[in-house]
Formats: structure tokens, sequence, C-alpha cells
């Protein structure tokens, strides 16, 4: 055990195992590799969210000046809003941290975070600053630039309103932190970590491209419009393939050709005069004679790698590894820039970024060049605790190169010392037993393995903060030897299999508990009293499993049955385990965590499949948790028709309450019988995303509003990325980008005796409790006279705003546009959302 344990801690520090998902280098990304080892320079470019940074710079600088350019988001992106699916919250943003991961994967960059969370939209700076917590949100730049030692810094935003408060932040803590991480006095506990004081050469500002006049005259241009006939894709291109990753967002991107010019503001430091790395030492020699020797074997290697034999490179790349060696083992590291009292704790260059980095690229660079293939995978995608899992290692040599392949290490097994010179396409293979111990932890993603802390995700271990993904759960190291040099390649196991469709597929090998207990539903609710059913999905990770589900209730409440016992025959098993749960009278809503019994220890996991073609497949686990809220709740007669826009859960959540729901497809709106319907709801985005609303569809949804039905039309959204030229309604309104985003603002009626705040449940300010992230989002802008606002609301110091829900009577029957976030709301469980959704659902009657 102690064997794997101090695997997985080395893993930790060093993050040196190649991705699952990383792509075999052709030889226009080998080029680049080797290029990018030969330049020590280092961009950090800081932005908020996803999508927010600047592929276009990103892909010029890693591809056509070869330096490390790496992109630190402060969120994952959680708190947006999802155009493929209907995953919220932490599940989206594993979904963005995918999607940035691709994006990097396609322009050559690199990608860090900080723990802040996506808490929504903010208006100013001083919210989102005070929800991170500030000093904790800096101290995690601070974090990231004293570890990755950037040369340059350089703000996305700047710091004017307006502006969403977390691009505002992200600018303000840039700055902040270019200061502070050069400072030993500030953040003390972090050189404990292996931090050490550093000061970038300089902070500049990509000026924003879309604030109103000309750039200002002190703005140093750019153009990063470089064609790389590496990969046949200008920058413009290739940063347009990278930015459609963000497809959760709508964010693909036509490529762009010609000129495309960036434009920078010094805010700190030295200023550029020509270039903004101006004064940089890009190479090696910024570390002395050493360096400059190993500026010379990279040029030989260089000089060397041929398209057709990459391998002609190996003799100088075995030279380049054993400086590069001696560079972090001896001698005295180059010191970094003096910080605010002139001290800086030495480190040595065993600690320096650049070394630690060089030399495991360098012996990825190797195998590519020598097209070495080497994969770990295990017999079943998951084991859990106490058990052991066979794993095969399969060794490749796929060019002529004196390669011998030495020992293959797994942990918690002793090494299997093969010591065989390597044949050019003969597969050798080595298959152990690895224990996985009794007491590894459940794999799930590191900031989501305990509750948020507030405006951050919790994390254990303060070492994990920038990184994009923690350590694999399991890892083989494989050790070759070329001309008298070791090369270590370590890469995580796999599950490996063949789709029908898809052909071979892999995902992370994880450790799991026996059974998850995913909840139907994030939350449960319990119209006036009555019992209702509890749904846990119960999935089986072992075979011959036998357990009993259970749920752990506060006094007072009941579930029948108390335990219902569980056995599955065959890992992947399904089934279904229903409660019958009753609130006591006048209870309050309770968090309970769904749990199985399994051979006397219980465990509580969800566990959320995440399989878009853009992105590799992610099983998510995490705690479990089910929310339980009794509603006082009346319901409208009749059926309900739904329209899917771009993804929402609120067709189940109102048949979860008691109205019957049917799914309007295509067909059914074109030619189905809508006036069956007592109401039709128009999913979120619906008239962005479904082609079939345009036309002769939306006047036949305006033809069955003027006979007399009801028909919700829930946000849509009208920008330059989304424009909205279509009529939504059945007299003119636009929609703009005005928004409540605090939860807890106050929703003030703007004709209390409206039948839509009493009938067929009495609206009060209590129903406004308990909201999550948001009131609403795209209100209307303007309106015609014919539609009348039913709340007026404000966020603190801003003027009140009425187009949150318009309601307009059309004929016999009633229109309603509203951006309150009732997608957000109903899967949360907010009571008074449920009501308030109820009465928008309820007939038009006459004297209406």
């Amino acid at each position: 055990m102690r064997r794997w344990i101090a695997l997985a801690a080395a893993l930790l520090v060093a993050a040196a195992v190649a991705p699952a998902e990383e792509t075999a280098m052709n030889a226009g990304t080998l080029a680049h590799r080797l290029d990018r080892l030969a330049h020590t320079g280092r961009v950090l470019y800081v932005a908020a969210h996803p999508d927010d940074e600047n592929t276009r710079l990103l892909a010029y600088l890693a591809n056509q000046r070869h330096v490390d350019a790496t992109y630190l988001s402060m969120t994952r992106g959680g708190g947006g809003q999802n155009l493929i699916g209907v995953e919220q919250d932490e599940l989206l943003d594993v979904i963005r941290t995918e999607e940035l991961l691709s994006a990097r994967r396609l322009d050559g960059a690199g990608q860090r975070f900080t723990r802040m969370r996506d808490f929504g939209f903010s208006k100013t700076a001083d919210e989102t600053l005070r929800i991170w917590d500030h000093d904790q949100a800096l101290a995690d730049v601070v974090w990231v630039i004293r570890t990755f030692q950037p040369d340059v810094v350089i703000a996305r935003f700047d710091e004017l309103p307006p502006n969403h408060g977390h691009h505002t932040a992200s600018a303000i803590l840039a700055r902040e932190a270019f200061a502070a991480a050069a400072d030993p006095r500030r953040f003390p506990d972090q050189f404990a970590r292996g931090a050490i004081p550093w000061q970038a050469e300089r902070l500049l500002l990509n000026v924003p491209t879309w604030r109103e006049g000309p750039p200002p005259a002190d703005a140093l241009p750019l153009d990063v419009s470089a064609y790389d006939p590496r990969l046949g894709l200008s920058s413009g291109e290739l940063a347009a393939r990278s930015r459609s990753q963000h497809k959760s967002q709508g964010f693909g991107v036509a490529g762009e050709r010609g000129e495309i010019l960036e434009r920078f503001v010094p805010l700190a430091g030295t200023a550029p005069k020509t270039d903004i790395l101006d004064g940089i030492q890009l190479g090696w020699s910024r570390y002395g004679d050493a360096g400059v020797a190993l500026d010379a074997a990279l040029g030989e290697a260089r000089a060397a790698l041929a398209r057709d034999y990459p391998e002609r490179a190996l003799p100088a790349l075995v030279r380049v590894k054993g400086m590069l060696a001696v560079l972090g083992g001896t001698g005295s590291p180059a010191p970094p820039r003096p910080g605010a009292d002139g001290a800086a704790p030495s480190s040595g260059h065993a600690n320096d970024p650049r070394v630690v980095e060089a030399e495991r690229a360098v012996d990825e660079i190797i195998a590519a060049a020598a097209g070495v293939f080497v994969r770990a995978s295990a017999d079943r995608a998951g084991a859990v605790p106490g058990s052991s899992v066979p794993v095969r290692v399969e060794v490749i040599l796929r060019r002529t190169a004196p390669l011998r392949l030495r020992a293959i290490e797994l942990p918690g097994v002793p090494a299997a010392v093969v010591d065989v010179a390597l044949e050019v396409n003969h597969k050798t293979e080595v298959t152990k037993d690895v224990p996985i111990p009794a007491d590894a932890p459940i794999s799930a993603p590191y900031w989501l393995a305990s509750p948020p802390e507030g405006g951050h995700h919790a994390v254990a271990d303060l070492r994990m903060v920038g990184e994009p993904k923690g350590p694999p759960p399991l890892a083989a190291t494989v050790e070759l030897q070329l001309d008298g040099a070791a090369v270590r390649l370590t890469v995580p196991v796999v599950y490996a299999w063949t789709d029908q469709v898809q052909g071979e597929r892999e995902r992370l090998f994880l450790v799991v508990p026996p059974a998850t207990v995913t909840p139907a539903r994030q939350a449960v609710l319990f119209p006036n009293g009555k019992a209702a059913a509890a749904v846990i999905r119960v999935r089986a990770a072992v075979a011959d499993l036998r357990g009993d589900v259970s749920l752990e209730l506060p006094s007072g409440w009941r579930a029948e049955p108390s335990r219902v016992p569980v056995t599955l025959a065959r890992v992947g098993d399904e089934t279904a385990v229903r409660f019958a749960v009753t609130p006591p009278p006048g209870a309050a809503a309770v968090d309970v965590a769904p749990a199985i019994e399994v051979a006397g220890r219980a465990w509580s996991f969800r566990e959320d499949v995440i399989d878009y073609p853009h992105i590799p497949m992610q099983v998510v686990l995490q705690p479990a948790a089910l929310r339980l809220v009794p509603v006082t709740l009346a319901l409208p007669p009749g059926p309900i028709g739904y329209i899917p826009g771009s993804g929402d859960t609120v067709a189940d959540d109102l048949a979860h309450v008691g109205f019957t729901v049917q799914v309007l497809d295509d067909e059914a709106l074109r030619s189905g019988d809508l006036s069956r319907y007592a109401a039709i709801v128009v999913g979120i985005r619906a008239y962005n995303t479904r082609a079939a609303l345009r036309g002769g569809v939306h006047e036949r949804l305006m033809r069955y509003v003027e006979d007399g039905g009801t028909l919700v039309v829930q946000y849509n959204v009208n920008n330059r990325f989304s424009p909205l030229d279509i009529a939504i309604g059945p007299f003119p309104f636009t929609i703009g980008r005005d928004r409540i985003t605090d939860e807890s603002a106050a929703m003030e009626a703007v004709d209390a005796a409206s039948p839509l705040l009493q009938t067929p449940n009495r609206i009060e300010p209590a129903d406004f409790d308990g909201w999550v992230q948001e009131r609403g989002l795209y209100y209307a802008a303007t309106w015609d006279d014919r539609y009348l606002p039913l709340f007026r609301s404000a966020d603190p110091g801003e003027p009140p705003l009425l187009g949150g829900t318009l309601i307009a009577h059309y004929g016999r029957g009633r229109y309603i546009y509203t951006g309150l976030a009732f997608f957000r709301q109903l899967p949360a469980g907010v009571p008074g959302a449920y009501r308030l959704f109820a009465n928008l659902l309820a007939a038009e009657s006459p004297q209406q």
C-alpha cells in the first residue's frame, strides 16, 4: 500500500501523467512540441469563465512564438446556461472544464483554474469579490503565478463598468496578484507547499474590442494571423476550431483569415516597445552556461527532426535529456526576480517548473519520435476499495530506434523487470493484478469531493489549486532505455471498449463504491403534506451485489419501507428503489443522503454520465444528496403540452407535482390537435434553437391562444451571438439583456389583484424565499402597450425592471413571456416557483 500511496502522492505534486484522452503526435504537432521545449517564455492569460479566453492570441503564442501560453479561468462556468443538454451547476462545470481542455488540445495552450465558483451573472466586482472571498481568490491567482512563473501576465478584461462582475474581478485580481506574487510577506503559507515568490516582467491588458471608440493611443498592436504550414491553418482558423469547442454555450465561430490585430496596454512592470515579449529571454540561456549548451543541443534536435523520419532527432534528444537532468539536479537556480522587500527564497532547479516540465516533455517527445505506443488498460471500468483489478500494459515500438523496455511499474505490485530490446511493430504486454487499498478514496473530481464553501469549491489539498483535474486513480509507468538514458512514461489506467457505431473508445478507470445511489430528482416535492415517492437509481459496480438501501431521515419523517434490499447479479446492472416518504405536519425542507450498506459499510455516492462527441466521456461520482420539500400547492385542471428548447427539466418537474404533461415534437406542432391542451409551455431558448417554431408553427400557437389557450414562453436570448429576429408573441416586444441577479431581490406585484397572483395559489412574499442563483434573465426590454407586466423588481442600487413577466390577453386566451429562472428553481425544489408557475398555467376565464 505504501508504494501505491507514494505513487499517488508523486502524481499529485508533479501532475506528470499524460491525460487519458491525449492523442498521438503527428509530424506537425511533434515539431511544435519540440519547438516549445526549446522556448522558456511563459504567458499567463487571466479571465473569468470558459469562453473568455482569446483563442486567437493563445493559438498564435503557442504555435508561432512557441511559448507556454496558459489560460487561467477563475471559474469552471457552471453558473451559465447549457445549450446542448440539461446539466446545470456542478455537472455543467464538468462539461465546460472538458470543453476548455478540448480547446487547449487543439490550440496547444495550457489550462489552469482557481477554486472560485461561477454563481451566475454578477453586476459588480464588489459583489463577486465578496461572494468569492477576495483574499481566497487572490491567494489562488498568486499561487498559480508562483507555480507557473510567467514572464508576462495578460488580463482579458479592464476594470471599467459596465461588465460582468466576474470579468471585472478577474482584472482586479490579475493586477493585485502581479504584485502580491513577488512579495514573500503575502500568503507565506504557500512556500511550504512548494511555491516561491515570483515577479513577472510585465502585466498587460488585451484591449477589449467591445468597448466603443478607438483603442488607446499607447496600445501596442500585434498581428496574430500567421499561417502555420505544419497544421495547414492560420492562427485565426485554428482559434475558431478551438473556440468552437465551447458548444454548451453555443459559441461555434467561423475561421478568420487575413490580418488579425490584437492590441495591448501596459498596466505594470516594464512596458514593451515593439512586441509583448520584448526583452524576455525566450531560450534556456536564462539559466547561464548550462542553458546555452542546452539551447545548442535543442537546435541540433530541431534540425534533425525530419517529417518522415522523426527518429533521426533521437541522439540529440538524448543529449538534451542529459543536460536537463544536470540542470535539474545541480547548480544554483536562475533566481526569481526580487520581491517587494528584495528577498526571495531559493528553491533549486529541481523545483523549477520550466525544468520539471521540460524533463517530462522531453521523454514524451522521445517516445513520439520513436513511435512508441503505451497503454495501460483495466479489464473493467472501475474497482472498489479493498479489491484488485487486472491491468494490461502494452508497449509497441513503431519506428526503427534502439530502445529497450526495462521495466513496467504499477502501484502495489513489484515492478515487472522486462529488459528486452523492442522490435518494430512487436507488441510487448505485461498483465498484473493491481490491489486497490481498502482506504483508497472514491474517484470524485477533487473539487467536487466535498460540498462547496460559499463562493468557492472546497479543495482538501491546496497543491491541487490551478490543476484542471486531479491525478488519475491508477497509473502505470514504463521505463525505456535509449543510448543509456532512462526514458520514463507515466500513463493513466483506462478502460477501453468497442462501440458498434463510434469504434474504439476509452474512459478513465475509477475507484468506485460497490454501488451508486443516484436520486432520480434533485428535489422531491410533497404537495399538501401527502406522501411522495423518492426514487433512487442503484447501479452495481461489483458482481453479485447484495445491499440495503435507505434514506437517513430526520425525526418525524417516515419512509415506507425504511430499508430496501437490493440484489444485482452483474456489474452495470441497475434497479430503481422507491420509498414512500411522508413529512410530519408543518415540516420544513430537509436535505438527506441516500445510502447503500454492503457488507457492513455504508456508501453514499451518486453517478452521472456525461457523454457528448466533442469531449471525452466523463463518469462523475459525487456525494449523494436529496432535498425533500413540503409545499402547499393547487394545480389548475387539464393536460399541459411542452415544447422542449435547448435543454431543461421543466416538463419532468411539472409532471412530478401532478400535472399531465405531453412533450410536443415537430410533427405535433405542425399538424397535431393543440386545442386538447389546457396550456402549452415553450422551453428555454426554444425560439433560438427550434427551427420548427418559425413561420407556420408560430402562427398555429398564436391561433391556439386566440381560441382560448394559455401559452407560456420561457426566456429566449437576443444578442449579437444569438439574434432573435422573429416574432415570438401576438404583439411586438423585444428581449434585452436585463436580468435580476440577486435571488433575494424583492418581487413587487404591479397589480396585486391580478388573477395570476390569486388563482389557484395566492402568491405571497414568502413564495420568493429560497430562490437560487438569480430571479431571472433576458427580460423584455420594450413591449407593446397590450402587454401588462406582472412584477417590479430591482437589483441593489438599480432602477426597477418590469420586463421579467409580461401578460397579454389575445382573443379568448392568454400569452405569457417570462424570463424568471423557473428552469433553475423547479429542479432545485423551490416551493414558491411551483406555486407561481401553476398560476401561470391556469386557463384564461371569461371575466379576465
